[in-house]
């Protein structure tokens, strides 16, 4: 096996055994034996099962590395191309975001790398106005957890926008950006 096929298996295993048994109840032995290899070949790719994970999870916050956000945003812009993604990757991956969102609850009373993966979504929202992020941050966790416990069959793209028409928007009018009301007619 080629070396990024054995990491492609390990990651694969590693993501089918933290989403049966979380990141406490899975063992490198585990992950190891399901991708087929030894443990020692594991260790060669990866140095620790914490490794193992957040390469797994990545996906889950690798859009921050190219979210643009800084005072001259378009807010409506922002939280909408946002939204898309998320709810993209949120309807392509659901397993792994309920057991990052699983894990996070757990992440306080277990050896658990969530709280480093929290603290770089965090550094996002302190790119918004104060006034901002506490409605970002609902509107976001209401969006993911509405997507992983029912979750649309239809097309996601009516239902985001409905619910962004509906419910994003006039709050970004009330407590964001005072001139959100001209990029929505731009954009729309």
């Amino acid at each position: 096996m080629k070396k990024a096929e054995t990491q492609q298996a390990i990651l694969s295993a590693a993501k089918k055994m933290f989403i049966t048994n979380g990141y406490k109840g899975t063992t490198t032995v585990q992950i190891a034996k399901e991708a087929g290899i030894s443990e020692m070949t594991l260790f060669r790719h990866f140095p620790s099962k914490e490794e193992i994970f957040l390469t797994v999870i990545h996906p889950l916050v690798s859009f921050l590395d190219n979210l643009d956000v800084n005072s001259q945003s378009d807010m409506r812009k922002t939280v909408r191309d946002l939204m898309e993604n998320r709810l993209r990757f949120l309807l392509e991956e659901r397993d792994l975001v309920r057991l990052v969102v699983m894990e996070s609850f757990l992440a306080e009373r277990s050896e658990n790398p969530i709280p480093n993966v929290m603290a770089r979504v965090e550094e996002l929202f302190f790119l918004f106005e104060p006034h901002q992020r506490e409605l970002l941050v609902r509107v976001i966790a209401g969006f993911i957890l509405s997507g992983i416990f029912m979750p649309q069959k239809a097309n996601h793209n009516d239902g985001l926008e409905l619910f962004l028409q509906n419910a994003v928007y006039p709050l970004l009018e009330r407590f964001g950006q005072k001139d959100s009301s001209d990029t929505c007619e731009e954009n729309h």
